[in-house]
C-alpha cells in the first residue's frame, strides 16, 4: 500500500511545482484555467482508477460492492485512469483554446515533478533491509517482528477439526484476523477466496481466524462463511487469546509467514487478490 501513498504525495508535489511554474511564467487567466483543468483531470483519473474494478474484476465487485470503497484497480486500473485523465485534459484544453506549447510545457513540468518526487520519496523510505534468510541459520526468536518465528497455536475450525500453525511448516501462510461485523473484512473475503482458489494448495495456505469473542452472535459465523462460499480454513478464537497474542487490535490484520514459519510482514487493513499474489511471490 505504501507505493500508492508515495504516488499520492508525489502528485501533490507535482501540483505544487506546476502552480509555482504557472505563477512565474503565466500570470494570466490561462494559467489559472490550466491549473484548475489539471486538478479536475487528476480527480477524474482517480475516479476512473477506482471504478476500473468494474471492468477488471466484475465478479468480485458483484459479490462485494464494498470493494469499490476499499480497493483500487491496481496497476492496470492506474493506466486506464491515466489515459482517461489525459484524454479529458487534452479535450478540455482544446475547448479552452490553451496553446499547444503551454499544454506541452505544463505537462512536462508536472510529470517531471511527480517522477522526481516519487524517486526521492522511495529513496528516503527504502530501508534496504536484507532478505530474511531462514536456511542454515540459528533458530529465530519467537515474536511478531519481521524475522521472528511466528508464535505457534492450535485452534478448531468451524467443522471442529484441530489446526496447528507449526503443522503447516513448508507452506507459505497468510494468517488473517477478522470478524463478521467488520466492513473491510467483508470486502476482503471474496478477494481472499478468489486468491485461494487460484493458488497452489501444496505451497500456500490461508488461515482466517475469527475473533469469536468480539462477535455478538458467534453461532452466525458458520452461516456467514457459508453465504460467502468460503473454502479456506476458518478458525475460531473462542477465548480471544490468539487475537491478543498476535495484536489484532485493528481488523482485518494479516501476517505473512514464510515456509519456515518466519514472520515476513504484518498488514493492517484489507488486501485484494493482486496484493496477496505480490506478497506470496516475494517470500520463500
Amino acid at each position: 500500500m505504501m507505493k500508492w501513498i508515495v504516488l499520492g504525495i508525489a502528485i501533490v508535489i507535482g501540483f505544487i511545482f506546476l502552480k509555482l511554474w504557472l505563477l512565474h511564467s503565466h500570470k494570466n487567466e490561462a494559467g489559472k484555467q490550466l491549473f484548475d483543468l489539471a486538478l479536475n483531470s487528476v480527480f477524474l483519473g482517480f475516479l476512473f482508477w477506482k471504478g476500473s474494478q468494474l471492468l477488471l474484476e466484475p465478479k468480485l465487485i458483484i459479490e462485494s460492492p464494498l470493494s469499490l470503497l476499499y480497493f483500487t484497480g491496481g496497476t492496470k486500473g492506474l493506466i486506464l485512469g491515466a489515459l482517461g485523465a489525459l484524454i479529458y485534459f487534452l479535450f478540455k484544453a482544446r475547448k479552452l483554446k490553451i496553446t499547444n506549447l503551454m499544454i506541452l510545457q505544463s505537462t512536462l513540468v508536472f510529470v517531471f515533478a511527480v517522477m522526481s518526487g516519487s524517486f526521492l520519496l522511495n529513496l528516503f523510505l527504502n530501508d534496504d533491509k536484507p532478505k530474511v534468510n531462514t536456511a542454515g541459520t540459528k533458530i529465530a526468536e519467537i515474536g511478531l517482528q519481521e524475522g521472528n518465528r511466528a508464535p505457534d497455536f492450535q485452534l478448531k475450525t468451524l467443522e471442529g477439526a484441530d489446526v496447528k500453525l507449526s503443522d503447516l511448516r513448508g507452506k507459505k501462510v497468510i494468517l488473517n484476523f477478522w470478524a463478521t461485523w467488520c466492513p473491510p473484512c467483508k470486502a476482503e473475503i471474496p478477494h481472499m477466496q478468489d486468491f485461494y482458489v487460484s493458488s497452489d494448495k501444496t505451497k500456500v495456505e490461508i488461515l482466517a481466524i475469527n475473533l469469536t469473542t468480539s462477535e455478538k452472535h458467534p453461532r452466525n459465523v458458520k452461516e456467514f462463511v457459508k453465504d460467502k462460499n468460503v473454502t479456506f480454513p476458518v478458525l475460531l478464537d473462542q477465548d480471544g487469546d490468539i487475537g491478543t497474542q498476535y495484536q489484532a487490535i485493528t481488523i482485518p490484520t494479516s501476517y505473512l509467514i514464510d515456509s519456515q514459519g518466519i514472520v515476513r510482514k504484518k498488514i493492517v487493513g484489507p488486501m485484494d487478490k493482486d496484493m496477496m499474489n505480490q506478497l506470496i511471490e516475494n517470500v520463500d
